[in-house]
């Protein structure tokens, strides 16, 4: 039998990508593929060899999933839960075990080639949609969908009955099926010109850059704001004001198969603030969520502060309010 230690090993990262979609918690699918792997490594004389190893382990990570998943509330986004807020509204704050947690690139890809083939399956939005499907369902819909098992298969590793896990997969599809919101990669001058906007203080250039139907979200806020009228008049409050006054310095990183703005509070040697998962669409600013605070911040593997950083200009960012 080859070496398990070392298979176990490579197949750590679709271990992670199916944790954290189970789980919507970055911080939650290492802690759950760890024990994952441990599970396997204990149990390793119940794999034959005969089925797929993939199969066997993604078994044991679904149920150890539904198992932790019995303890606590589905996560989600402010812009999948109510309707945007006008322009001027106030922030409200709900608590953080609510909100789903970006995941970074690195740890869900460290292949970049699998990033092109399968940047859809760990998009923000179809994470966010798996979270409102009842804990079974969304994983007979992974491991149906994304995994590629049959519905026997399914069957046994869940302990269900065919017909039932037909069923789940039918409602589920209904649920969570329909197409993702458009994303593609921007062409590296508007990368350059989105972080030169916000660290030259730029509204005009930045307002440039988004799409008329433009999305802000900033967990732990609830509130959120669609167009670029509404997000302008936000950029533009005084409580936002003193924010970006302070200084804005942007680290360039990737999350959820997108790109991503590591914000830093402060020209000297400011500290992280948030991550900004930004979604582009025929070159501009779609969708832009914005994690503020460090509790999204596991697995990005960010200095704290902007002064680890040298050179003229920056890329990334952390603290707890927007401003």
């Amino acid at each position: 039998m080859p070496d398990l230690r070392a298979l176990l090993s490579a197949h750590r990262p679709e271990v992670l990508r199916h944790c954290y979609r189970m789980m919507g918690s970055w911080a939650d699918a290492e802690d759950v593929a760890q024990d994952v792997l441990l599970r396997a490594w204990q149990a390793q004389e119940s794999w034959t060899g005969a089925g797929p190893l993939r199969h066997w382990l993604l078994t044991i990570a679904t149920n150890t999933c539904l198992n932790a998943l019995a303890k606590r509330r589905r996560l989600v986004l402010p812009q999948l839960e109510r309707a945007p807020a006008a322009p001027g509204a106030p922030l409200e704050e709900v608590e953080a075990a609510a909100w789903l947690t970006p995941a970074p690139d690195a740890r869900l890809f460290p292949d970049p080639h699998e990033e092109a083939e399968r940047r859809e399956r760990v998009a923000l939005a179809f994470v966010a949609l798996l979270q409102r499907l009842p804990a079974r369902q969304r994983a007979v819909l992974l491991l149906k969908d994304v995994v590629g098992m049959s519905a026997e298969e399914i069957a046994a590793a869940l302990g269900l009955s065919v017909p039932s896990v037909n069923s789940a997969l039918h409602r589920a599809r209904q649920t969570a099926g329909g197409p993702l919101p458009e994303a593609d990669e921007p062409p590296p001058e508007v990368l350059r010109a989105y972080v030169r906007s916000w660290e030259e203080r730029d509204l005009p250039a930045l307002l440039a850059l988004l799409r008329e139907d433009v999305v802000l979200a900033m967990p732990p806020y609830t509130t959120w704001f669609r167009g670029r009228a509404a997000v302008g008049s936000f950029l533009q409050t005084p409580r936002f004001e003193t924010f970006w006054a302070a200084g804005v310095r942007v680290v360039e990183t990737r999350a959820n198969g997108l790109p991503a703005a590591a914000f830093y509070s402060g020209l000297h040697g400011g500290r992280l603030h948030a991550i900004g998962v930004t979604r582009f669409a025929g070159g501009l600013v779609a969708e832009l969520t914005v994690f503020i605070g460090p509790r999204f911040f596991a697995g990005f593997d960010l200095p704290g502060a902007a002064a680890q950083f040298s050179g003229p200009r920056l890329s990334s960012g952390q603290e707890e309010s927007p401003t």
